[in-house]
């Protein structure tokens, strides 16, 4: 730049051209001299070098990354023993052992409410009434049809009374008349044999012969009258089978209008606690189909269960008797436990999901279980105590290029023996998904297994399974 300026400053002024007027205030530094370094030629060869230089490090570090051998597709875990367990889980609903609807078989409208929620009650107590006055007029008419029922029963047995009088008046009539007869008969008799010895006129055994046939024609009315008195007498009777129906019949309506009239009072079909109340005060209740729920009471809060619904795959693993544990989210800290009363046979079936109901009895002494609390149910089907456990991950590992060994199906995994990895049969036990039991094979506590890398960053995550060690480099 110096250069440049000092060319400028001492130029002569071209054609046409004025020189450039001097600035007494500018003062240039007097220029240096280039160094050889910098001359032009040997710039490029420095500059070249350096290309070379950085191109020959660049190939060298590639090398080395692409000769250096690939990482193991493996890692060791060691052998330990521990204990182990396996459980099955599913959720459910606490409820009260025995809850009671409480409804109403008849229709009304709510007058009193006597009991409200949480209120303890005790059996037969009144804990809410409807309004009467319907059931109470029904009521009193049935009384009033039974009187007049019990009115025709006597009303009956006086027409039996008069019927029997009648059927003896005609049986006494009876009787006269057939003394008539026998005295008509009698003087027929006579007059027909004075009649023969010429006694007495032909007129006067005809006389006698029409008395006699009155006579027994007034006894056939009196027979009649008898049996017509009979009969009245009969019909009676009926009239008072009748009146004795209808007192039955209106005795029995009374009754259901009683009953009915009784319904008008809710009383607490069992000791409890009253856990929903459906009604207020001047609300009508309809009983049509079915009776509707006005109340819903739990006998014992103390003695709860948990209605389990456990997957098919899992079903046959539990029995009646097996022990549970469970968690709630109102206490997530608190564990409940429990025991299996039983397995319900009835499928349940929810998007072609088929499940059964596990009822497990709980006993809840504080009350921190409420009604309709959901349940994370652990169940423990088998356990084991201080046995040889290898992850299951190493059950999956096969070394890459490695031959089947043996023709047997039994597990495998790769012991590091040597400084080499050789398979070792094994006989397995119980597993948790996680870990499973070892009950036969050339594995001791100590021995290191090989496990896949996914594997083993997931064991690394679950530190607290004592298979695994932390997570770090090879081992």
């Amino acid at each position: 730049m110096n250069n440049l300026a000092d060319h400028l400053l001492n130029e002569p002024a071209k054609e046409g051209l004025a020189a450039p007027r001097e600035a007494p205030f500018l003062e240039l530094p007097p220029p240096l001299e280039e160094p050889p370094a910098q001359r032009p030629g040997r710039a490029r060869y420095w500059i070249a070098a350096a290309v070379l230089a950085a191109a020959g490090a660049a190939a060298f570090f590639t090398w080395r990354s692409l000769a250096r051998q690939p990482e193991p597709a493996y890692s060791l875990v060691t052998v330990n023993r521990g204990n182990i367990s396996k459980t099955i889980t599913a959720t459910g609903k606490v409820q009260a052992v025995v809850t009671v609807q409480v409804g109403t078989q008849v229709s009304g409208t709510v007058s009193e409410l006597h009991a409200d929620f949480n209120d303890h009650v005790r059996a037969g107590e009144v804990i809410a009434r409807l309004d009467p006055s319907q059931f109470q007029a029904q009521y009193n008419q049935a009384v009033a049809n039974l009187h007049s029922a019990q009115a025709r029963v006597e009303t009956a047995r006086g027409g039996i009374t008069s019927a029997d009088a009648a059927v003896q008046a005609a049986q006494a009539n009876v009787e006269r008349a057939g003394s008539v007869v026998s005295d008509a008969q009698v003087t027929y008799n006579r007059t027909n044999l004075l009649m023969e010895a010429q006694a007495v006129p032909r007129q006067q055994l005809d006389s006698a012969k029409a008395a006699l046939a009155q006579a027994v024609a007034q006894k056939a009315q009196a027979v009649a009258q008898t049996n017509q008195a009979k009969a009245q007498a009969a019909s009676a009777r009926a009239q008072l089978e009748q009146a004795q129906a209808d007192v039955k019949q209106a005795d029995a309506a009374a009754a259901a209008a009683k009953v009915n009239l009784d319904r008008c009072v809710i009383r607490a079909p069992i000791d409890g606690v009253v856990i929903s109340r459906n009604v207020d005060v001047g609300q009508t209740v309809a009983a049509s189909l079915q009776s509707p729920t006005l109340f819903l009471i739990a006998n014992d809060l103390t003695h709860m269960q948990v209605l389990a619904d456990v997957d098919e795959a899992d079903v046959g693993q539990l029995r009646p008797g097996d022990k549970v544990t469970f968690t709630v989210d109102a206490f997530p800290r608190d564990t409940f436990s429990g025991k299996i009363s039983s397995v319900r046979l009835a499928p349940q079936v929810v998007q072609n999901v088929t499940t059964y109901t596990a009822v497990i009895d709980v006993e809840n002494p504080d009350l921190k279980l409420k009604p309709g609390m959901t349940a994370n149910v652990t169940a423990t089907v088998d356990s084991r105590q201080n046995v040889l456990l290898i992850p299951n991950g190493a059950l999956r590992f096969h070394p890459e290029g490695a031959a089947t060994a043996g023709a047997s199906r039994a597990p495998v995994v790769w012991k590091q023996a040597a400084g080499a990895l050789q398979p070792v049969h094994l006989r397995l036990g119980l597993t948790d998904g996680v870990s499973t039991e070892v009950l036969a094979g050339d594995l001791q506590q100590g021995s290191r297994i090989a496990v896949p890398l996914i594997a083993r960053e997931q064991a690394s995550r679950g530190a607290s399974n004592p298979l695994y060690p932390m997570r770090g480099g090879r081992h």
